[in-house]
């Protein structure tokens, strides 16, 4: 009975195991993601642990997301940047039109619809871009294109991930507590989702070489 209790493959402690990995990756990806565009880097590299090691059971998720940082750091600092620019750039588009919408300038119908297409495709496409990063090899144009075109072939996918990202964002902003766990988790969730179209391009296996084609 001892024994079982001691026993670091007894279900609890497998359990604690992948809580302790869930709370340390989420702090990585919090303290990585710090200077901005890093962002990308730290997504990407947080996406491949959390499927290769929270869901798929390999060891060394610490290492493997220091090591999928740097490899995929050119690429995802670029497109973060860009990519950043633009959303922000949208963004104000976005707030100058709900201005004019209240003073009564315009129809409300196009803040409506400019949230959509300002928001929705672009912010989605964004959430694509990193865990297709960790799965398939791409420049710059290459995954931005790539995001785009999971963002708009995927539109009730793309809303979902989206919209756990963004509910994650605003309960670390209320609550410093969840943002301990929640970057982890979004990942978790989003992967339930993702790794099922990824497939179509990896030959049917579960997990891929992050030297494969890109889609």
């Amino acid at each position: 009975m001892f024994a079982s209790i001691f026993d670091p493959e007894a279900p609890f402690w497998r359990l604690m195991s992948k809580l302790v990995d869930v709370l340390a990756l989420s702090l990585l990806w919090l303290f990585c993601s710090l200077p901005l565009f890093t962002l990308g880097a730290a997504t990407t590299a947080l996406y491949d642990s959390v499927v290769k090691c929270v869901r798929g059971g390999a060891n060394g998720p610490f290492t493997r997301y220091f090591r999928t940082f740097r490899r995929e750091f050119a690429v995802s600092a670029v497109v973060t940047v860009v990519w950043g620019a633009l959303l922000t750039i949208l963004g104000l588009l976005l707030r100058l039109l709900w201005r004019a919408a209240l003073a009564g300038t315009v129809s409300v119908v196009l803040p409506v619809a400019g949230s959509l297409l300002f928001l929705l495709v672009p912010a989605g496409a964004a959430c694509w871009m990193f865990p297709l990063l960790s799965r398939f090899t791409f420049r710059p144009m290459e995954l931005m294109l790539a995001g785009l075109r999971f963002a708009l072939g995927y539109l009730p996918y793309t809303a979902v991930i989206t919209a756990a990202a963004v509910a994650a964002v605003l309960a670390s902003g209320f609550l410093w507590f969840p943002a301990l766990v929640l970057p982890c988790l979004t990942a978790l969730l989003w992967s339930l989702l993702m790794e099922r179209k990824f497939r179509k391009y990896m030959g049917g296996e579960e997990t891929a070489s992050p030297d494969q084609e890109a889609p």
